[in-house]
């Protein structure tokens, strides 16, 4: 399809319009931390996705990936748990519970856990019934608990040395030993929380969280009334974020009327306003100014990559990933910049912002397609539009900005999905709404039955749609196929336009026709 170049602008531009996140068709792993394991609250959390308001449909695939010592080193293998295979799949969505429970008691760092499953992710044998389709292709929301905010964290890095953005880093009151990869928020990182409390530091041995630099930071002061574990009710808080209203339960304890109203701030609104309420399922606002916690406390906006500007400005909020090599091609923002609606046959604005390898790795090749569903794996895509990019470098993002018409016959509601590929590697990421296109509206036409004159100016009635632009063609004959020149354009607000050629008199005999105007 022959369309107008895209216009590349450096990210470091201002761009006027916020940029919401993808909402589903993504890939989430929790993990847990030392001792622990992934039936006591994974399991029940990644359960209750589904029966978020945000979800996007009616099921989800879930594997578990189990790191195990093996050879001198370290191993992945991975489960299909629950749910259909994932192109089998409504929603999109993989749930991915990271198992090191074998060795988390001293027996690996957690960069060596990281590495694991960074490698796993990036795998395309790792799990066969995805055909090759490594889970990295799609966008990757990564939560983990005390040593496991860690283990993400470093799985974050190791992503980043490939060229793999992540959309969402959730750290959960993140408690590294002795060994283990500093906590830290990386430059591929678009969107970071870390949810943390320093309770209990006079109990004895009762771990405690942080602050971490590049994160929207929310402490929790009071977590009464559920385990005895202050560091354990910070996953149980946050589980009542997935899980909203009364009686929620990580299968250890239930989240209580009284503990709805004591462990949420009232912007937070009993979980609903929080934690998963602004990952990629949810679709909270990550670009808001509120501040949740009170005045002086980090505004929810504070976890945005500004490294570039992604829509929250500039600033030095991100760490450099180091030891690139092998760079995948990634799309970081997609956002649609026309109404949600429009006929068939018209065309919507859609900006992206995307990095990738070299020039030297060929040019990025960009596929825009319509999906009735929320799974780019399904195989229902139509898709629409294909160019290539311009190449950004590991050092850069690029912005690109362009119209997609969309073809005439096409109707119903559709996600917007963008697929980028580079050097045999390929990224996805829908953006967030849908788009609602409609029947095209028949052509406009001149209505013969009211051709004739009035007041001696020939004159006719041309039938069309409301908002429709026609242009009316005039020619002195009919067999110069050039002869055809434009007098009068119109966008029409009604369904009818009666028009009188006020050039009757300058010529013997004319002819008439309507057309879509541009």
């Amino acid at each position: 399809m022959n369309l107008p170049a895209p216009r590349l602008l450096l990210a470091l531009a201002a761009l006027a319009l916020p940029v919401p996140q993808a909402r589903a068709g993504g890939v989430t792993v929790i993990t847990h931390g030392f001792n622990s394991d992934n039936t006591s609250w994974i399991l029940p959390m990644a359960s209750r996705f589904r029966g978020h308001p945000g979800f996007p449909g009616s099921d989800l695939t879930c594997y578990e990936i189990e790191i195990t010592a093996s050879g001198g080193g370290f191993a992945a293998t991975a489960t299909r748990l629950d749910g259909p295979a994932p192109d089998l799949s409504d929603s999109g969505e993989i749930v991915i519970k990271l198992d090191w429970s074998s060795i988390d008691t001293g027996q690996a760092s957690t960069g060596e856990v990281a590495a694991a499953a960074a490698s796993a992710l990036l795998s395309t044998g790792l799990i066969p019934e995805n055909d090759g389709r490594p889970l990295a292709d799609l966008p990757l929301h990564l939560i983990g608990h005390s040593r496991g905010a860690s283990v993400v964290s470093e799985i974050s890095r190791q992503l980043g040395k490939r060229g793999v953005s992540v959309d969402h880093l959730t750290l959960i009151d993140p408690v590294p030993i002795s060994g283990d990869a500093a906590v830290t928020v990386w430059e591929n990182v678009l969107y970071a929380d870390n949810f943390y409390q320093r309770l209990n530091a006079l109990l004895g041995f009762d771990p405690m969280g942080n602050a971490v630099a590049g994160a929207y930071n929310r402490r929790l002061v009071n977590l009464n009334g559920a385990n005895a574990s202050a560091h354990s009710d910070v996953h149980l808080w946050y589980h009542g974020t997935v899980e909203l209203g009364a009686n929620a339960t990580d299968s250890q304890q239930t989240i209580t009327s009284t503990i709805r109203s004591a462990w949420w701030t009232a912007a937070e609104s009993s979980g609903a306003s929080a934690g998963f309420h602004h990952g990629r399922i949810a679709g909270g606002d990550r670009l808001s100014a509120v501040m949740p916690a009170g005045a002086g406390t980090d505004a929810i906006d504070k976890g945005y990559n500004r490294l570039w500007d992604l829509g929250a400005g500039v600033a030095a909020n991100r760490s450099l990933v180091t030891g690139k090599n092998g760079l995948w091609p990634s799309l970081v923002t997609a956002r649609r910049t026309s109404p949600a609606s429009l006929p068939a046959g018209t065309a919507f604005g859609l900006e992206l912002r995307y990095q990738s390898d070299d020039a030297s790795a060929g040019a990025p090749v960009l596929t825009v397609a319509l999906d009735p569903d929320a799974n780019p794996w399904n195989g229902n895509e139509i898709e629409i539009d294909t160019r290539p990019l311009g190449a950004s470098g590991p050092a850069s993002v690029l912005a690109t900005t362009f119209a997609i018409t969309v073809p005439p016959a096409l109707s119903g509601s559709y996600r917007i999905t963008a697929r980028l590929r580079q050097s045999g590697r390929t990224r996805h990421l829908q953006a967030a709404g849908t788009l609602v296109v409609t029947p095209a509206p028949p052509p406009p036409a001149i209505d013969r039955a009211t051709l004739g004159f009035s007041g001696g100016l020939f004159t006719f009635t041309v039938r069309g749609s409301p908002g429709q632009s026609v242009r009316i063609e005039a020619a002195e004959t009919l067999g110069a196929l050039d002869d055809w020149q434009g007098i009068a354009t119109r966008t029409l607000d009604s369904a009818t336009w009666v028009f009188s050629d006020p050039q009757t008199a300058s010529f013997p005999k004319r002819f008439y026709r309507v057309v879509p105007g541009e």
